[in-house]
């Protein structure tokens, strides 16, 4: 054996050189002498050989006619003095013969071997034909000095020469003399080489001129600045020979004892053979290619498999026995900052034959039960795991220090900070987890001592903690007291910063860390614990320098992947976990149909035992041990991941939402869109719902504050954060009670009347924080809101001209009634005094005043001022410009109401050529038509409008398909407004005599051409007039009522209602019973206006009694499939859920108006819990008649 040789340890020495164990050395170099071409070179001819140095004396003593065969320098030096020194190369091409041989194996087993450089005294070709076959290293070829210069490591270099490429061989006496002058380059290359590296020896005798030259050069020249020279090969030395080697300070490897069976040449080419083997064989085991022992047996009896679950002794005698092997994995760990994916899984099931339990722990001594626990807790905190109740309670026996153990108290102390950051999965409310992180935050903080990282670990822990509750405050101080003793502290408190968007501390931090790490790696490049934290620090650092636009995106380098400490395959694992989970879950959604009929399989049936952990512990793992942000400023580090993440189903809100605010940039956001819908936050725990509330609140003062008072920078970043908590705030508002709904509205007007607020990023957000507060809100208590309403300040007092500018312009509908109050009678005057001539901007100012004026609210005095400030600039026909649509000047006080109904109708009913077909006109018709006194044309103007509006067709030809996209959403709503004015303001004022069949015609051709919904109405007329045009309406609107297209359904059903209300009689029983069988068929579509329909039919009492009993037992039903926690939030139920619960709730009480039900009552009484304020005021809002 190789390794019982008495050199094998300089054999190890080198082999530590070669492959960059030592860390003093830059590595090892070979030297290649003729020996090495002798037994690796192979030819045709198997009996051939390379020529030795004796070979060659024999040839030149041949030549010369001499005996004398023991100096071939001298030999070569009259040879060449004789014949010349053409004569001398010939000989040596012609005796080496080069071209007819070929590298042998063993050139590829030397060259894939990581040298740092190749030197050779050889003059053949063969190591650089062997290169090709190497691709792996790329060598540099050096057959002259000048090619040094052009060069890099490593390189094959031709000390002597090589046949047909250079034109002098070395060989002479006298060439071995003026070597050092005439090849100086190569000289003082090899000199420096000796001196940098371990230098390796092969193919050389200890009598072999080459060696002798350079060994003498290194000893006259080098003296003691060489490193250590290693001759190797079947040297046979004996006793005197290496004490001379010794001398020279060459380390002999003499492998003379593992050959002596074999013949000479054969005895020199195994021994070559078997160093490069052991070479390649030492070659250490790099510090990443770590995995833990597999414990589990691969062959087991049923029995034995049964005793380790039943015999709870014979179960702790395994574990007792895997002690050894796994506190030495854990001591072999590298130490990476984030277990590679690939590991973590073997980790976490390292520990699993037998599983540990309390029955079988209870077997182990209390020395190894400790050990063993802390073994357990060791692997669980490594993979990010959540350990399980059973093992909390046992770590919790054995983690404080005050109760010696077998382990040390840093061992304790790292178990009670595991069971702290578990305390973070529990419920928000859970009040045994919070007396179990009290207790433990006691003891690490009492028992900081014995552990240098503890009061860090506390802190950190709080400011996770402080981070995912929105307790900025907290946040805040905790990033002051976090020391940066450690690089990667200086990351987690950038991280913390980060948060507070407090970017300028941050910044430099992340920088230090990254900077530290380097020089440290430098200094160590073998360990894995300081390269897996220089790559995190890198990757930070490259997305923080692209964020402040100090460097540009690059592709992250690929230098840490191999040692599994790339983030980029990180992340992109944890992205191939979240993805697969939302697969799984699609997948749960839908039956999978089988080939057979009726038959299929159902996969949210599917039971799954074990498996990869839930993607959020992978995730929020990288967030705590990292220290990484989900963005930083305006890149992101992995919103993308907690956007979908956040879509998973079984991720409970306590974490999924926490996490859905944090991604979250805008109102809009994906994540808030996908975990705060309505339906989801009706489906929230009433508790959490408040808790919500009062964080966001907090938070929103906090950010305001930062946006009022802070620097520059924290002033533009807080924006975004404000838009994302009101935003939040907003939603979550519709689980408010009215008094916490009336304390946000506060708010938000508090927030609006702020300059710093008032910036148009934060318009939406406002203007929903204001208008879900009014709804949390009854209406008949929003009169108490009055004064803080009309005080908010109008867009025209903050320098907001423009119309389309979307700031809040909120409205209390019912004003209630008018007291004594001088503020407000101020601010109603400061409103009034706002309106200007002709300008859009008044629409604003009106909209607050419109429902006062409509409630007779306002005094006569304020009322005179309003007109005249609206009609004083105008006369005779012309009109102001309000902002409004036309109609509404009938609502606003006028100097001359007669004047202004003249002129307003002229407007809207005297239009020529194509200004009628405009949006704004029709809106206006039918909006006249809803005035306390219904404004219509007169029949005449009736015909007219008809005959115009009833051949609009959307435009076909001459436009592109990129055209058609962008027009095809006005042309759709075009129709629609024609379609209202139609049915609502121009047939209903036709007379009888244009009630024609000509004209119904022309009808149903525009609703087929055009799909209208809204013309359906407009039938009811025609129908009445003839059984012939009846019957026609009567199955269009059939055919309507039963279409999938919700507007079509929903129009359908008002016709029938309009039908009704024309002949105020049950004319139609037909499509009536049809409504009450879509009703009870539970069919969704436009469900709750098909209930609205039939309670409006209800209080005209045109229902059978059978028709309102249908009714009775369906509208409870209906009710309760509308649950909310039944419904998918992303699916079309989830649009419409509250509504026609809300709607089954009016129909219920207009049916209790008439007849008692015990299941209705429970509807009615059960909705006024609802989470949801369209339903919660259902009663109030509904209308007995």
């Amino acid at each position: 054996m190789i390794r019982d040789l008495a050199d094998y340890s300089a054999l190890k020495k080198l082999a530590s050189a070669l492959w960059g164990e030592e860390k003093n050395y830059h590595g090892a170099a070979v030297m290649i002498g003729a020996g090495f071409s002798r037994s690796a070179a192979r030819t045709a001819d198997s009996k051939k050989r390379l020529p030795l140095w004796p070979d060659m004396c024999k040839i030149l003593a041949h030549d010369l006619n001499t005996t004398h065969t023991s100096d071939p320098l001298r030999l070569a030096e009259e040879y060449c003095a004789y014949f010349g020194k053409q004569a001398l190369n010939d000989l040596i091409k012609k005796s080496i013969n080069d071209t007819a041989w070929q590298p042998g194996y063993m050139y590829k087993m030397l060259l894939e071997l990581p040298w740092s450089e190749v030197l050779t005294t050889n003059w053949d070709t063969l190591l650089e034909r062997t290169v090709a076959s190497v691709p792996q290293i790329t060598y540099s070829i050096v057959s002259h000095a000048q090619n040094l210069a052009s060069t890099k490591s490593p390189r094959i270099t031709k000390l002597h020469g090589t046949i047909n490429v250079s034109e002098e061989l070395i060989f002479t006496q006298e060439e071995y003399r003026q070597y050092p002058i005439k090849h100086a380059a190569f000289v003082n290359f090899t000199r420096q080489v000796f001196i940098e590296n371990e230098l390796c020896l092969l193919g050389f005798s200890g009598d072999d001129p080459n060696f002798l030259q350079w060994a003498g050069w290194v000893r006259d020249n080098l003296t003691t600045h060489a490193r250590r020279i290693y001759l190797v090969g079947a040297l046979d030395l004996t006793t005197a020979k290496r004490k001379y080697l010794e001398s020279i300070n060459i380390t002999a490897i003499d492998l003379s004892d593992l050959v002596r069976e074999f013949d000479s040449d054969t005895r020199h080419e195994k021994a070559t053979e078997l160093f490069l083997q052991e070479l390649g064989k030492l070659k250490p085991k790099p510090a990443w290619d770590w995995t833990p022992t597999r414990m589990v047996r691969t062959q087991m009896s049923t029995e034995e498999h049964n005793k380790t679950f039943k015999d709870h002794e014979y179960a702790a005698k395994l574990l007792e026995q895997q002690l050894p092997t796994l506190i030495a994995d854990r001591e072999g760990y590298p130490g990476w900052l984030v277990c590679p994916l690939k590991i973590r899984w073997q980790l976490v099931s390292q520990i699993s034959d037998p599983y540990p339990n309390q029955k079988n722990l209870k077997f182990l001594s209390p020395e190894n039960r400790a050990k063993i626990l802390y073994e357990i807790a060791w692997r669980y905190d490594i993979t990010n795991e959540l350990p399980e109740p059973w093992l909390m309670e046992e770590f919790l026996n054995i983690c404080d220090p005050a109760t010696p153990c077998s382990l040390s108290k840093q061992q304790q102390l790292e178990i009670g900070l595991l069971v702290l950051k578990s305390t973070r999965w529990t419920d928000y409310d859970d009040r045994e987890a919070e007396e179990t992180a009290k207790r433990i935050s006691e003891i690490i903080k009492s028992n900081a001592s014995h552990w240098p990282e503890a009061t860090n670990e506390l802190l950190y822990h709080q400011a996770l903690i402080a981070r995912d509750s929105f307790d900025y405050m907290s946040l805040e101080k905790i990033a002051d007291d976090l020391t940066c003793d450690s690089s990667i502290w200086k990351i987690r408190k950038a991280s913390i910063l980060a948060e507070l968007n407090n970017y300028e501390a941050a910044d430099p931090l992340v920088a230090e860390a990254y900077q530290e790490l380097l020089m440290a790696h430098r200094n160590d490049k073998h360990s894995i614990y300081i390269f897996s934290r220089l790559a995190w620090a890198h990757w930070l650092l490259r997305g923080i320098q692209f964020s402040t636009l100090k460097g540009t995106w690059e592709p992250f380098p690929s230098i840490y992947r191999q040692a599994l400490c790339d983030p980029e395959a990180y992340i992109e694992g944890i992205q191939s976990r979240i993805s697969e989970s939302l697969e799984k879950q699609e997948k749960k959604k839908n039956i999978e149909p089988s080939f057979e009929p009726g038959s299929y399989r159902d996969p949210s049936k599917t039971i799954t035992l074990g498996g990869p952990s839930h993607p959020i512990l992978l995730l929020d793992g990288l967030y705590r041990n990292v220290g990484m942000p989900l963005r930083w400023e305006s890149v992101s580090f992995s919103v993308d991941h907690a956007d979908k993440l956040v879509k998973l189903n079984d991720l409970d809100d306590i974490h999924r939402i926490p996490l859905a605010i944090r991604a979250a940039s805008s109102e809009d956001a994906e994540s808030i869109k996908s975990t705060l819908s309505r339906i989801q936050i009706a489906c929230l725990d009433e508790n959490f719902a408040l808790y919500l509330q009062k964080h966001c609140i907090e938070a929103i003062e906090y950010w305001s504050e930062k946006r009022t008072t802070g620097t520059q920078q924290q002033k533009k970043h807080a924006l975004n954060r404000l838009r994302v908590f009101i935003e939040v705030l907003a939603r979550i508002l519709v689980r408010a009670t009215p008094t916490q709904a009336k304390e946000a509205f506060s708010l938000a007007i508090k927030l609006g009347n702020s300059p710093a607020m008032q910036h148009h990023w934060l318009l939406p957000a406002l203007n929903h924080l204001i208008r879900y507060a009014l709804k949390s809100i009854p209406e008949s208590d929003q009169h108490e809101l009055l004064l803080d309403t009309l005080s908010f300040p109008l867009g025209t007092e903050i320098g907001i001209s423009d119309p389309l500018e979307r700031w809040p312009n909120p409205v209390i509908e019912i004003p209630g009634e008018r007291n004594s109050d001088r503020a407000l009678d101020l601010r109603i005057e400061e409103i009034i005094d706002l309106i200007s001539n002709d300008t859009k901007i008044n629409r604003f100012a009106l909209l607050r005043l419109l429902p006062l004026i409509d409630k007779k609210f306002l005094s006569s005095e304020e009322n005179q001022k309003i007109a005249q400030k609206i009609w004083g600039a105008f006369k005779n026909d012309t009109l102001p410009n309000t902002g409004l649509l036309i109609h509404t000047l009938l609502e606003l006080p006028s100097l001359d109401p007669d004047a202004t109904n003249r002129i307003v109708r002229n407007r809207l009913f005297d239009i020529q050529g194509a200004s009628l077909i405009n949006r704004e006109i029709l809106m206006a018709m039918v909006g006249a038509c809803y005035l306390t006194e219904g404004v219509r044309p007169n029949e005449s103007q009736a015909i007219e409008y008809f005959n115009r509006l009833i051949i609009w067709r959307p435009e076909k030809d001459g436009r592109s398909a990129f055209e058609l996209a962008f027009t095809k959403e006005d042309e759709e709503a075009t129709a629609h407004w024609i379609g209202r004015a139609l049915s609502e303001s121009v047939i209903p004022s036709l007379s009888s005599a244009h009630l024609t069949r000509e004209n119904f015609d022309k009808l149903i051709e525009f609703h087929n051409e055009t799909t209208s919904s809204p013309v359906l109405s407009g039938y009811a007329y025609f129908g009445t007039m003839n059984v012939e045009m009846a019957e026609d309406a009567l199955n269009i609107i059939r055919k309507n009522l039963q279409a999938q297209e919700p507007k079509a359904v929903s129009y359908a059903a008002m016709a029938i209602l309009k039908w009704v209300e024309l002949t105020n009689t049950r004319a139609i029983p037909s499509l009536i019973s049809r409504l009450i069988y879509l009703i009870e068929s539970g069919r969704i579509i436009s469900l709750q206006m098909l209930l609205d329909v039939v309670k409006k039919l209800l209080v005209k009492g045109l229902l059978t009694p059978e028709e309102i009993e249908v009714l009775t037992d369906s509208v409870p039903a209906i009710f309760d499939s509308a649950s909310y926690e039944h419904i998918d939030p992303a699916s079309g139920e989830a649009v419409s859920a509250s509504i026609i619960r809300e709607a089954c709730v009016k129909l219920a009480l207009a049916i209790l108006n008439v007849q008692e039900s015990s299941e209705l009552q429970r509807i009615t009484e059960k909705a006024q819990e609802d989470p949801l304020p369209e339903v919660r005021f259902a009663h109030i809002t509904h209308l007995p008649s």
